[in-house]
């Protein structure tokens, strides 16, 4: 006999989780789902990341490696990309993406591309290899239309590590016709340049091109807005505000390049694209950390919704045509480079006659205001607990999210402190004085209250343990920093366990020891 009093409290119930749960989904996925980290260090391809297929029939030499995603071998005409397929931000709140890279093991071709698209576009078309890079288009005339490949469907942003120093170039030659600066060549001043392209040209290109055979939908736009050498001494380029032509900067004092002699001498490049107040643009920072040293190559430059410029690479009597005037022609138009509601990310990496090996690895995604937090070390005799304030060294924020907001350890909402695996996920049982998380090598506590956490060893336990850890801001739930998009990348603490009368250090905080 069915009891229908019970029948209809576990219905209720089952409603009740199900909005509960659907709820804490909303909550979550209101800024997308972030922070975003992957190691890369498997050989295992992670679900989340799809490589995208080449055009004009070549191979994508993307692989993974346990040193890291290998975009391309150092081998020639080579192409490598991949996206993130189930990572899309919101154009409104920005982003901030850092990575460890290495080029290395040729002859210094042709560099590595970072790119933003319409997240609309679930499975885009790559742009062209070489020195497109995956971003940019690349025409031809008759003899080389094998060659011709779209630029980057969806395309809002190109970010160049730009090697050789092509991607920056406007090309006009048979097997390559591209807007770009002109009047450059490939030698000592042209290499090793971080480059920005903007987006696909639109329906104000197809109108000023339609009768120009070849400059069809995904071959026009992608104009060159910045170029900055990391070589000292060599020139920067910038836009101009109005004729599309191109203004000598050189504001940049650095001097390294962005390659590296082998696997070991791996980068960090920063990337920082943070809206405008109206929301009408980007101000767009790209941060080289090269050894102990941390450069900003590009400092805060305006991407706009209206961009004037040049296509500068064509003729009349457009591509299909077996012969190269000797000089293009040149017409200034207005791009719209309005931003998508939403973007996805993608990286690729090219070879051509000249090679090396590209790899990246340690990739985070966080949204401009998240929590940030440090690694920590501690020491402790066998057998003692060892106090330690992890929160010392770790920031939040508060109030109206901003480019030069300041942050501060007591911004960080204490009972958001989590336990968890390298991917953020919680770990341990949360009560509501603090959270707790058990291992072989001992018992990790972090207290609500007094913002300490406590390692107490395992009996018998000598060598080094360790923990991760994520934070959040948003005390009283203050949004957006009470959003788990607003977390931050995991953290490590490690504690090492010696014999008895062990030396206590920690370069962050100053551990308290504490009998068990």
């Amino acid at each position: 006999m069915i009891n229908k009093d019970r029948t209809v409290y576990i219905f209720i119930v089952t409603i009740a989780i199900f909005w509960i749960v659907s709820s804490q989904s909303i909550a979550q996925s209101l800024y997308g789902n972030f922070p975003y980290y992957q190691s890369f260090l498997t050989s295992v391809q992670p679900t989340e990341i799809e490589k995208i297929t080449p055009q004009g029939g070549k191979n994508n030499a993307a692989t993974f490696t346990t040193n890291g995603l290998q975009l391309t071998p150092a081998s020639l005409q080579q192409f490598g990309a991949v996206f993130i397929k189930d990572r899309q931000f919101q154009s409104e709140q920005g982003i901030r993406i850092e990575f460890e890279y290495a080029m290395y093991g040729g002859t210094g071709a042709d560099g590595m591309s970072v790119f933003f698209f319409d997240a609309s576009v679930q499975n885009p078309t790559i742009g062209a290899a070489g020195s497109g890079i995956g971003y940019s288009y690349n025409r031809a005339n008759e003899r080389y239309r094998s060659l011709r490949a779209s630029g980057l469907s969806g395309a809002y942003l190109g970010v160049a590590l730009d090697s050789y120093g092509n991607f920056k170039q406007r090309r006009w030659q048979g097997d390559a016709r591209i807007s770009g600066i002109p009047g450059l060549y490939t030698g000592n001043k042209q290499i090793s340049n971080v480059t920005l392209r903007g987006a696909k040209g639109g329906d104000q290109q197809l109108r000023d091109f339609y009768n120009v055979r070849g400059m069809g939908d995904g071959y026009n736009g992608y104009p060159v807005l910045i170029s900055q050498p990391t070589i000292g001494n060599n020139q920067g380029w910038i836009l101009n505000g109005t004729g599309g032509t191109y203004s000598s900067i050189n504001t940049y004092q650095g001097d390294f390049s962005l390659r590296g002699g082998s696997i070991s001498t791996y980068r960090k490049a920063i990337i920082e694209i943070f809206p405008f107040t109206d929301n009408s643009g980007f101000w767009i920072t790209v941060k080289i950390q090269h050894d102990d040293n941390t450069t900003t190559v590009i400092n805060d430059y305006p991407y706009k919704k209206s961009i004037v410029y040049a296509e500068n690479a064509y003729t009349s009597s457009g591509d299909y045509n077996t012969s190269n005037p000797s000089s293009p022609s040149s017409k200034t138009t207005i791009l719209n480079a309005t931003i998508p509601k939403y973007l996805r990310i993608g990286f690729a990496a090219s070879t051509g006659q000249l090679t090396d090996i590209h790899l990246l690895r340690e990739l985070r995604i966080t949204l401009p205001g998240s929590a940030e937090s440090y690694d920590d070390y501690a020491s402790t005799p066998k057998g003692v607990a060892v106090d330690i304030d992890v929160l010392n060294n770790d920031i939040g924020y508060s109030g109206l999210v901003s480019k030069n907001q300041k942050g501060s350890k007591d911004y960080i909402n204490p009972s958001a402190f989590r336990f968890c695996d390298n991917n953020g996920a919680s770990l341990g049982t949360v009560d509501s004085k603090g959270t707790s998380y058990a291992t072989a090598d001992g018992l990790w506590y972090f207290n609500f209250v007094t913002r300490i956490m406590k390692f107490t060893p395992s009996v018998n336990f000598i060598g080094q343990a360790s923990v991760k850890y994520n934070i959040k801001a948003g005390l009283n739930n203050e949004m957006p920093y009470n959003d788990e998009a607003y977390r931050s990348i995991a953290s490590t603490v490690k504690v090492d366990v010696v014999p008895p009368k062990g030396v206590i250090s920690n370069r962050m905080v100053t551990p308290v020891i504490t009998p068990q």
